[in-house]
């Protein structure tokens, strides 16, 4: 093998790992950026319960999954009842 050929077979697959690499980062940072969405969401959803309001929650993700959710907080009782 000529100098060249060497050459163009290691920058070949140096670029090759380097896309692949490049490209599951972009799925990682994806990913965790939906995580993030999601948990926000129902941080809202939780302080809204919280604070006395009925939640209604519907939601179907891309994969197929859905999270049907309805919470309404009795208003006859107190948080320090039990003390």
């Amino acid at each position: 093998m000529d100098p060249t050929t060497i050459a163009i077979t290691i920058g070949s697959v140096i670029t090759v790992k380097t896309f692949a690499l490049w490209g599951l980062w972009l799925r990682l940072r994806w990913r965790s950026r939906r995580e993030q969405y999601r948990h926000d969401y129902l941080l809202g959803i939780a302080e809204k319960v919280a604070a006395g309001s009925r939640v209604e929650l519907d939601d179907q993700d891309g994969d197929g999954h859905r999270l049907r959710v309805s919470i309404s907080r009795a208003q006859g009782h107190k948080e320090d009842a039990a003390a």
